[in-house]
């Protein structure tokens, strides 16, 4: 028997523009097989799962209002409380079934697990209202711990794979209510490539590439003054303390190829694929979006753009950036 939750109205946010501020030099930071057949032990009895039975005390849901992110008041709460169900089920055991009980009837479990499924990084992945009824699909992963055996040598190993989990949510009557425990579902499927406007390739001696590499050593590891790669007026903040000791720019693609003495006002689109070495050697690749604009014929950065910039036409697929490099 599914139980009933009041849920605090979810107010309205709000999108606020980050404003930086100047630059100081930061501190290094310092140092960080039988797979089971999932839930097996956690079985419904179908028919007691969705009977009426009493019900303590419903939980309204707050009014529908439509958020900044595009879902309601009523859908980002149901997505909330999905993600607490999915984690009280994971953890509820026959001695210790937690706060299970809030979320269903235990009468109505068959069996519970003697030992709890370890998980973790549990998050929302979608929210998605099912058309013409009172319900709202919410799917939750996490990281499940579980135990691998190899074939070849007998040996078994403890994995981490992503799960995920789909939760039915019913919304009638201003409450909240789950109807029917998660039931496990594939990961969801990736969509195409996107095709992206970087089609030019920037050598490391070009003056644009000189920018870009000095602007994201003095923004990731503190080598240098911001204000002295950037365009007039904007107010970058770098990343403090500094997390790494080395920024080395491996590829640099752009929309157009670059003037080596611009005019003023020129600008191109960059797309920087950069290594990144920490104090303790740990190394990291990443891919930074920046927006090069001509001054006194130099480049400057005048942006960082919030996502890779899109082509308009159906092209092939810009490609992939390469992690071979390494930071010296």
């Amino acid at each position: 028997m599914a139980r009933e939750k009041r849920v605090k109205p979810v107010k309205e946010t709000k999108v606020v523009e980050a404003k930086g501020s100047s630059w100081t030099h930061g501190r290094q930071m310092s140092g960080r097989l039988l797979s089971g057949a999932l839930f097996i032990a956690i079985a419904c009895g179908p028919i007691a799962l969705f009977a009426a039975a009493a019900r303590p005390a419903a939980i309204a849901v707050s009014p529908t209002q439509t958020q900044a992110a595009g879902l309601t008041s009523e859908q980002q709460s149901a997505g909330g409380y999905a993600l607490g169900y999915v984690g009280s089920w994971l953890a509820a055991t026959k001695d210790a079934p937690g706060d299970l009980g809030s979320y269903v009837d235990l009468t109505s479990l068959r069996q519970l697990s003697a030992q709890p499924w370890e998980y973790r990084d549990l998050g929302v992945v979608s929210i998605t209202p099912v058309k013409d009824t009172a319900f709202i699909n919410v799917v939750v992963a996490a990281n499940v711990k579980e135990l691998t055996v190899s074939d070849s040598s007998d040996t078994s190993s403890t994995t981490w794979p992503r799960r995920y989990f789909q939760v039915a949510v019913s919304t009638g009557e201003d409450t909240l209510r789950v109807v029917g425990l998660p039931a496990q579902v594939s990961a969801p499927v990736q969509g195409k490539t996107t095709a992206l406007v970087y089609s030019q390739t920037i050598s490391s001696s070009d003056p644009a590439a000189q920018t870009v590499s000095a602007f994201l050593g003095a923004y990731l590891a503190g080598s240098g003054d911001l204000s002295r790669f950037s365009s007039p007026g904007t107010e970058f903040t770098a990343v403090t303390p500094a997390p790494y000791v080395n920024v080395n720019v491996v590829e640099l693609r752009s929309d157009v190829v670059p003037s080596k003495t611009p005019a003023d006002g020129d600008a191109v689109k960059v797309l920087a694929t950069v290594s990144l070495l920490s104090p303790l050697e740990q190394q990291l690749t990443s891919t930074y979006t920046l927006t090069l604009t001509a001054r006194a014929s130099r480049w400057e950065v005048s942006a960082i753009d919030l996502a890779p910039q899109a082509t308009s036409e159906k092209k092939s697929a810009t490609p992939a950036p390469s992690p071979s490099g390494t930071g010296n």
